[in-house]
């Protein structure tokens, strides 16, 4: 039986020193559209998730220089597409 590609330890590793490393640098809010990040609850609009620089589909690593953390709702909405380069948080008058 196949597995997701997320499922994979490497990812998982990634994944979480992703997040242990936007923590504890201070990354409070999404890069994309700017509303505050939830570290502490997950599925939601506003969890932190780990989203690719590059996309895998594109031939990106699952490594740490090529992740960012960013909303779930913009992870899905990008959806494997190739991403912008990060840029400064913004205000947003999103409401969740």
């Amino acid at each position: 039986m196949a597995t997701s590609r997320t499922g994979t330890s490497t990812w998982k590793r990634v994944r979480e020193r992703a997040i242990r490393q936007a923590r504890r640098i201070g990354i409070t809010h999404c890069v994309e559209c700017g509303v505050e990040l939830d570290y502490d609850n997950g599925l939601t609009p506003r969890s932190a998730e780990v989203d690719h620089i590059l996309p895998y589909s594109e031939g990106g690593k699952d490594t740490l220089d090529n992740v960012r953390v960013i909303c779930r709702f913009d992870n899905q909405s990008l959806g494997g597409k190739q991403n912008k380069q990060p840029k400064a948080p913004i205000k947003t008058s999103r409401k969740w």
